[in-house]
């Protein structure tokens, strides 16, 4: 299963104190926002102003 990085501009609610990193199973692009599927099922809603880059994490 594929997994990618969310960078964040500046620490986010989704993220674990001052950390701007968040790993999840996908994501779909709705023009100025990103909708993230959480590696728990859940999927949340971002602005892509909070998001400095979505990359492929690598395999393990």
């Amino acid at each position: 299963m594929t997994q990618y990085i969310v960078e964040f501009a500046d620490p986010h609610v989704l993220t674990d104190g001052d950390d701007r990193t968040l790993i999840i199973s996908g994501y779909d692009d709705y023009g100025s926002m990103y909708s993230l599927e959480l590696p728990d099922g859940n999927s949340r809603s971002v602005g892509k102003q909070l998001v400095e880059s979505i990359t492929e994490a690598e395999r393990q």
